[in-house]
């Protein structure tokens, strides 16, 4: 049974990752259309409950590269990790 329960618990990790760097289909459809507010009202329903919807705004900002700060994200979408990089960069 410990190899089973090994196995199972390895495939729901490596898909627990895959849906943390998913954007969801909303966001994707937003980023498609260029709807900036509805991405990072998107993005923030997605992001933990500490980020807020203005630090979701920031990131969207920053991964289409409108950013007077000019920092980069990993990829064209901002994830909940850029979110959270921005709301600790204004305190």
């Amino acid at each position: 049974m410990n190899a089973d329960e090994s196995t199972t618990s390895g495939t729901r990790e490596n898909s627990d990752d895959a849906e943390e760097d998913s954007p969801s289909l909303r966001q994707k459809l937003h980023w498609a259309t260029g709807d900036r507010s509805k991405e990072a009202e998107a993005l923030a329903d997605r992001s933990p409950d500490d980020v807020s919807g203005q630090d979701a705004k920031v990131a969207v900002n920053r991964a289409h590269g409108d950013s007077p700060d000019r920092i980069a994200t990993a990829a064209p979408l901002a994830s909940p990790e850029d979110a959270e990089d921005a709301g600790d960069g204004q305190d």
